[in-house]
């Protein structure tokens, strides 16, 4: 089975965001996903995206999904929405030979 990801990009509007990443990584790290990169100064070439890139590697896409849709996210996701702007997430599989 192939792993799963979050892409992540945001504009960190609000100091306050910090609050947002202490809960969030305990809260990652309990539904088995971990941080695999992030850049705070990220450079988006193409499209719209934010300063802050994130990917977050998940033992399958739908652990993945599983996560962002369960209510404590949804919950935590308040503490993001009120401390950024412009925020793109995209749940993707990690198999390259499809």
């Amino acid at each position: 089975m192939s792993k799963g990801f979050w892409m992540v990009t945001t504009n960190v509007t609000n100091p306050a965001f910090a609050e947002y990443v202490k809960a969030f990584q305990p809260w990652i790290e309990s539904v088995g996903g971990s941080i695999f990169a992030k850049d705070m100064e990220s450079n988006t070439v193409e499209g719209k995206g934010g300063k802050l890139a994130v990917i977050i590697e998940f033992p399958s896409k739908n652990a993945a999904i599983e996560a962002y849709e369960s209510a404590e996210y949804q919950e935590l996701s308040k503490l993001r929405w009120a401390n950024s702007s412009g925020t793109n997430i995209t749940i993707m599989d990690g198999d390259v030979t499809h």
